[in-house]
């Protein structure tokens, strides 16, 4: 009976090592602010990151795109000291704006100081003019209260969730100079605007607002990214 109880007792303490389940996984543009190693018994490199957020307390008009006024939030992150080309990157980054790709754990593992892990970093690039040689991708429209194109880019963007998983995100409209959360409905799409977010300049992307949004938190809806001109043109599926 010992026996047993110490086998699961250090099933769970294992477990909570490597971590106890993902509750998000995504990407987001961030500037690092702070990043050491700390730990006594399981060593990990902490840090912090700067990321656009918004106010969701702020009166405006959605209908006339005066929505919201972009803020700056902090989080805390991770790193695992075997991930050693983040580690190597981060150490030489502080200050430097990064694309973090990470995992958001439900129960914060052990070895970990914070559930915000950094799986991977890449630096934008300011030339890119096509996502896998392709400078348009397009699926259907999903709501009909409104359909309009953005100059800007992406800022936030995972797949979250603990039962039914939906992609959520956040975008800068920078003629406007606003951010808003929206959503992603089309599995391909989410794909496509994940690896847009290596682009460091504006680009086009169309929004599709639903009179209601369902599971997902938004009701707005990404329905095309366009590198050459504004969406919503003429309009194919792939």
């Amino acid at each position: 009976m010992n026996l047993i109880l110490g086998i699961l007792v250090l099933t769970v303490s294992m477990t909570s090592v490597f971590s106890i389940g993902t509750y998000a996984e995504g990407k987001v543009v961030g500037k690092l602010t702070q990043f050491e190693s700390r730990g006594l018994i399981f060593d990990s490199y902490e840090g912090m990151i700067e990321i656009s957020d918004f106010n969701k307390e702020e009166k405006c008009d959605e209908s006339k795109d005066e929505c919201y006024i972009g803020t700056k939030k902090i989080i805390n992150i991770s790193v695992r000291p075997d991930n050693a080309e983040v580690v190597n990157i981060l150490n030489k980054g502080l200050n430097q704006e990064f694309v973090f790709e990470y995992n958001i754990h439900r129960i914060t593992a052990i070895a970990l100081s914070s559930d915000f892990e950094i799986l991977k970093v890449m630096r934008q690039e300011s030339a890119q003019t096509s996502v896998n040689g392709k400078d348009k991708f397009q699926v259907n429209k999903s709501g009909g209260k409104r359909n309009f194109s953005v100059a800007g880019k992406i800022l936030k963007l995972d797949r979250q969730g603990t039962f039914v998983k939906t992609y959520e995100g956040l975008y800068m409209d920078e003629v406007r100079n606003k951010v808003h959360i929206f959503s992603v409905t089309d599995e391909e799409m989410a794909k496509f605007a994940l690896d847009s977010m290596k682009q460091s300049g504006k680009f086009f992307f169309g929004i599709s607002v639903a009179y209601v949004d369902g599971f997902r938190k938004s009701d707005y809806d990404l329905f095309e990214i366009n590198f050459k001109e504004p969406a919503g043109g003429s309009y194919k599926t792939n």
